[in-house]
């Protein structure tokens, strides 16, 4: 019970995000202050996610074992960083030998063109869409999933459905992401570590090609 009502409440919230979204896009589309508004309910929108997984607790399988010092929590989220970089890097290029895809993403350049419109933005790449997506994706749809699953096949399930959340056409790199994000759950027993990784990804990727 308490399995369903954790994930049951975090799928919700995250439906009432994407609902508001889509709302705002439609009453400010034309207007200045539809990213800030966006990243407004980013904001608000994490906060609920995260109140609803206080709220409804579950340890589930992955977060049961115990979970190490919060310094090594840090490191194995940095570490996480490094890894998904290189993943990001390696598949890409594949992708590209292979399939002739772009060597970068539709979504980054989308986030940077907003980004460079609206700076506030910032707030919602590298801070809010990790932690939406590490509870949706890592938490409910792998840690609570190796409920009725073996955590492999919980991880190939997650990772896919991540891989198609973001259909830029680069299903490889992000299916690698989602795994790479998932060892560091995995190792860590703690859904922190893979918020570091993840918000350390997009800020490396800001400060590479939208400040520098």
């Amino acid at each position: 019970m308490a399995l369903e009502k954790n994930s049951l409440s975090i799928l919700l919230g995250y439906v009432v995000i994407m609902l508001c979204q889509i709302l705002a896009q439609k009453l400010f589309w034309s207007s200045t202050l539809l990213y800030i508004v966006l990243t407004i309910i980013g904001i608000l929108g994490t906060g609920l996610l995260l109140f609803l997984n206080h709220k409804f607790k579950f340890q589930n399988q992955i977060e049961k074992d115990k979970s190490p010092a919060t310094a090594k929590i840090i490191l194995w989220g940095l570490v996480g960083t490094v890894l998904v970089i290189i993943g990001q890097w390696l598949t890409l290029h594949l992708s590209h030998l292979l399939f002739h895809t772009p060597l970068f993403s539709n979504n980054t350049d989308q986030f940077l063109t907003i980004f460079h419109q609206t700076p506030f933005y910032a707030i919602d790449i590298v801070l809010t869409t990790p932690i939406i997506e590490e509870l949706i994706f890592r938490k409910v749809f792998f840690g609570n999933l190796t409920a009725y699953f073996k955590p492999w096949i919980a991880a190939i399930i997650s990772s896919t459905l991540f891989a198609f959340a973001h259909q830029d056409g680069h299903f490889l790199t992000y299916f690698v992401m989602g795994l790479i994000f998932e060892f560091i759950y995995f190792k860590t027993h703690d859904i922190k570590a893979s918020m570091i990784s993840h918000a350390g990804l997009n800020l490396i990727v800001l400060l590479c090609n939208g400040i520098v």
